[in-house]
This record gives structure tokens, sequence and C-alpha cells, in this order.
């Protein structure tokens, strides 16, 4: 009965420590994104070129990650059908991060700042709802 119950402890803090490193893998994920934003409204303040360009291609990089996640392991037991929504989310950041590129391409600095606001947008609009802001 003993090494029963310390077989299923050591179950137990596997598992804890599995979803303690699911956590921090998407933590350091989101902090990427939050730099490449940055990177981006850095461009449109200071008309930096390369930092528009470069802070969109973080951005479409790094969302291909997000697609491997399994954010069920964040998410409140009430809410598990957020999982979509957060697929969802995740498809429209990257369609902007496109459009943002293919404005700056075009000159058309009104919809790269559109985008940038649209993507932030997005990241508020799964926070909200994932994190129960």
């Amino acid at each position: 009965m003993r090494k029963f119950a310390i077989i299923a402890l050591l179950f137990v803090l596997t598992l804890g420590a599995a979803d303690k490193d699911h956590r921090t893998k998407l933590q350091i994920e989101m902090q990427k994104f939050a730099a490449a934003l940055d990177l981006m409204q850095k461009g449109i303040l200071y008309n930096c070129k390369e930092c528009i360009d470069d802070g969109a291609d973080r951005i479409i990089k790094n969302i291909k990650v997000l697609e491997k996640v399994d954010v069920k392991h964040f998410l409140p037991e009430k809410q598990k059908y957020a999982y979509k929504f957060a697929q969802k989310t995740a498809r429209l950041i990257d369609m902007y991060a496109h459009d943002a590129k293919e404005s700056f391409a075009a000159g058309n600095m009104d919809d790269v700042i559109n985008d940038h606001t649209q993507i932030i947008r997005q990241c508020n609009s799964c926070h909200m709802r994932i994190r129960g802001w």
C-alpha cells in the first residue's frame, strides 16, 4: 500500500511539473509575441522600415509555434470550449501580420497601423476570455 502511495505521489508531481513546463513554454512564446509587437510599434513610431517587417515576420513565425501548443492545459475547466476560439484568434493574428507586411510593401502606413491595432485586439480578446479578465 505504501508503494502505491509513493507511486501515486510521484505521478501527481510529474503531472504538475509537466503542466508547469507547458506554462513556462507558453509564457516564453507570449513574450516573443510582445517583443514582436513592440518592434512593429517602434517601426511605426520611428519610421523604422526594418522594424515593421521584422516584427511582422516574428509574429508569423511564432504563430506557427502556438498552433502546436495545447491551450487546454491552461484553460479553467468551464472554458475548455475556448480552444477553438484560441485557434481562430491565432489565424486572425497571422492574417493581420501578413496584411501588415503587404501594406508596408505597398507603402500604406495607415493599413500597417490598423493591422498592428487589430493584432493587439486579437491578443486582448483571447486573454480576456482565457484569463477571465
